[in-house]
């Protein structure tokens, strides 16, 4: 079924003719930019492959007879071995899956397959604009991402609290946290790489138990600009409610790195960018009903390095009839994602207008 989209969009159906003269059409496409893109997980599955998708460094995997080829939604290069092949369209995260372009298919992938393979749009759309700069923020040449800069793509670290044997908070009916986290987490994942085609770290992608050394590592191994701890508590009392928001003490943050540190996930300045964060997250919530407190300070699990903003959310109490019901219906999960995705774009914007406003030309100063 050819899919109908949005406005800005168009139907389109991309054919693969195999060496036998066979053709095998893909009619979930779409075409954005005047480009139509395909699932690089259907195209393998015509082709017997398969790839992988790597959830901390943001990578897809490909095996092919040439070797293995390494994409991304935040590059413009494929990557086969120690080579590195610019594509004219980077790889886009569509209605939850990765997808290609029809140019990068028959110019870049399918000459690595030992059989001769052809492509063709069976409807094509007027030729593209010329690629913008910002296409090329990320390239996989460099092994460090550069700091985050006005308008660019910022890489969210996402930490679903608990997994595997270590439930969380238990509240009634034997309601565990762990789910909740997950599930909040992984919808907010979905609205960043659909709505940015931004790159996302998760702590954990499924059930299963991270340690705080592997918790930390996934941070700094995705170089994010922020990071966002999802969680759910109990309370004494079945009256509490509501959402809380945390942040580390001053005292606790860590120094600026040196300039012989640069490798370190600092990719957005830190002062007060956690409470900066904290703020925009609390008015998202505010401004969509919910009952939040003002932001708190805690003690928070280091990280070691930099000055990463960062915000612990407790999302709800188990102990409150209300908030347990709103918890564990996916679609307040949902309504949850989209609050912390609005206090992100906020928090961005306001951060990219003080960079503009710090660029702004100083006039010289008075002479004594």
């Amino acid at each position: 079924m050819v899919l109908l989209l949005s406005a800005g969009s168009a139907t389109a159906a991309i054919e693969i003719s195999r060496s036998d003269g066979s053709p095998i059409v893909i009619q979930d496409v779409y075409q954005r930019d005047g480009v139509a893109f395909v699932a690089i997980d259907e195209v393998l599955g015509i082709l017997g492959l398969s790839g992988q998708w790597d959830n901390v460094a943001h990578l897809y995997r490909i095996e092919t007879p040439k070797g293995q080829a390494v994409i991304s939604p935040g590059s413009s290069y494929l990557r086969l071995g120690e080579r590195a092949v610019k594509v004219a369209q980077r790889p886009r995260f569509i209605d939850g899956k990765l997808r290609v372009s029809e140019q990068f298919l028959a110019e870049q992938f399918l000459p690595l397959l030992d059989s001769p393979l052809q492509v063709k749009n069976l409807n094509p759309a007027a030729p593209p604009p010329p690629e913008s700069p910002l296409d090329q923020l990320f390239s996989l040449l460099l092994l460090q991402r550069p700091k985050a800069a006005v308008d660019s793509q910022w890489v969210v670290a996402i930490d679903p609290g608990h997994g595997g044997q270590d439930a969380g908070a238990i509240g009634k009916g034997g309601a565990a946290e762990q789910p909740v986290n997950l599930a909040v987490a992984l919808q907010l994942q979905k609205l960043l790489m659909m709505r940015r085609g931004a790159p996302v770290v998760m702590t954990r992608d499924a059930d299963y138990a991270v340690n705080p050394t592997q918790r930390l590592e996934a941070v700094t191994r995705g170089q994010a600009d922020v990071l966002l701890s999802l969680h759910a508590q109990t309370g004494f009392s079945p009256v509490a409610q509501g959402v809380m928001l945390f942040i580390a003490p001053d005292a606790a943050v860590a120094p600026p790195i040196e300039p012989a540190q640069e490798s370190a996930p600092a990719a957005v300045p830190a002062v007060n960018a956690s409470r900066q964060l904290a703020d925009a997250l609390y008015q998202a919530f505010a401004a969509a009903g919910y009952r939040v407190a003002p932001v708190q300070e805690r003690v928070l699990l280091p990280l070691g390095q930099g000055n990463l903003p960062r915000v612990l959310v407790e999302m709800g109490y188990l102990t409150n009839d209300g908030d347990l019901a709103r918890l564990n219906d996916p679609a307040q999960q949902q309504l949850l994602a989209q609050v912390l995705f609005n206090g992100l774009e906020a928090f961005q914007k306001n951060f990219q207008d003080l960079q503009e406003s710090s660029n702004e030309p100083k006039p010289p100063a008075t002479q004594q």
